[in-house]
């Protein structure tokens, strides 16, 4: 085992070596390497002292097994990844808050699976660049895969389920500058929610399904901006309306709704394919504010019990629906003149409200939701690491939503 202070000295010598040799071969070497690997437990025992013991640019490797710890990141560029993303496992024994929480820019969270805490599983909070890649978040008491206040990231590759907030949340900054694309949610009170967020955010070529509400950007506060911008395309979003899976008031009061533009702004939703919701397939709604210049075009949705499109009266001004295939909608005409909205539209939400102040809503609990089968793996998980933000990315022989279409 070579302790923190033997592998910073042989890195001091590399670093040496190193600019002698650029010398030498000049821009050619640039951008080769230039990282130490920990290995956990090989170097270090535990996860949190090989995150403890690595430097910006480092890779912290974690070997298959069960850890039962809560990971703090304070160092900002490192990336700390899973050999087996099934098979590393971070284990809250529902008693510890997070599974792992970051706090420094430039984190990446790679390649594991982290369940049972009482909180979050992989946490990213007041950052600038982020990412988590295969991720696999389950049965955690308030969000699976979050960031909040932070900026610039993506999530990708990813699964969560069993959550009573969000299985993933990008939340509280404009503009966000983010990414989620190619994941999974299931089994949550909300696949997607992002709270006064927006600005150059994208959710796309992925699967909500089986939860109470599948994608919901929202305005909660009026103390802070409302939620705005955010682009909705290429999803698979479908029934959502699980009496059985965990929720809080707030997140039951969107049951059986698909995707919910709650409070929002200057959102485009495009080219999902919505289907078999108990309320609305797609509809946008005052909360806090008024529904206003969203766009909602060339969607397929049907098999809703209300309507399949729908705004809700009042609505601000600039909403437009175009080109989408659906069967009802509220207003009747809502592709030809939506401004007013529709009051059934309220009426719906008045008596979710009612139900979530009475406490009379059906939900499950997050420590009995369904454990997920295997999940793809990284495929090469000993490479050197990437940049965090919004636009690297790894690739996916098999995507998240491919094994989604397998076990649905």
């Amino acid at each position: 085992m070579i302790n923190g202070t033997r592998r910073r000295l042989l890195r001091a010598v590399g670093a040496v070596g190193a600019a002698g040799a650029a010398g030498i071969l000049g821009s050619s070497a640039a951008g080769t390497g230039g990282h130490d690997t920990v290995r956990v437990p090989g170097d270090e025992a535990t996860i949190q002292a090989g995150v403890d013991d690595a430097s910006e640019g480092d890779l912290v490797l974690v070997e298959p097994g069960t850890y039962e710890e809560a990971v703090e990141v304070s160092t900002p560029g490192i990336t700390v990844r899973g050999l087996d993303r099934n098979e590393v496992v971070l284990d809250g024994e529902d008693e510890r808050d997070y599974g792992v929480r970051v706090t420094a820019d430039g984190v990446a969270l790679e390649n594991m699976t982290a369940r049972h805490y009482e909180v979050n599983a992989f946490y990213w909070t007041g950052v600038e660049g982020f990412r988590g890649s295969y991720l696999t978040a389950s049965n955690n008491g308030d969000y699976g895969v979050y960031a909040y206040g932070a900026r610039d990231g993506r999530f990708e590759h990813s699964y969560a389920s069993g959550h009573p907030d969000a299985g993933f949340y990008l939340g509280r900054n404009q503009p966000y500058e983010a990414v989620v694309d190619d994941v999974v949610a299931e089994h949550n009170a909300h696949g997607y929610s992002g709270t006064s967020t927006g600005a150059d955010l994208t959710i796309t070529n992925s699967v909500w399904r089986y939860n109470m509400t599948g994608i919901v950007p929202n305005t909660l506060n009026g103390n802070e901006p409302p939620e705005r911008a955010t682009r909705i395309a290429g999803n698979e979003v479908y029934e959502n309306g699980n009496e059985s899976a965990p929720a809080k008031p707030l997140t039951s009061r969107t049951f059986g709704m698909g995707i919910v533009l709650w409070g929002g702004s200057d959102n485009v939703v495009e080219d999902n394919d919505v289907r078999d919701h108990e309320n609305f397939g797609v509809v946008a709604a005052h909360n806090v504010v008024e529904p206003a210049g969203n766009v909602v075009r060339n969607n397929r949705v049907s098999g809703s019990g209300v309507a399949d499109l729908a705004l809700e009266a009042p609505a601000g001004d600039g909403n437009r629906f175009s080109g989408n295939e659906f069967a009802t909608s509220l207003p009747e005409s809502i592709e030809a003149d939506a401004s007013a909205g529709s009051e059934a539209v309220a009426d719906v939400f008045a008596d979710r409200l009612e139900l979530a102040e009475d406490g009379e809503f059906p939900a499950g609990d997050w420590r009995d939701q369904p454990l997920p089968g295997d999940q793809p793996t990284m495929p090469d998980p000993e490479a050197a690491p990437r940049p965090v933000d919004k636009t690297t990315s790894w690739p996916a022989p098999v995507s998240q939503t491919s094994v989604a279409d397998r076990d649905g």
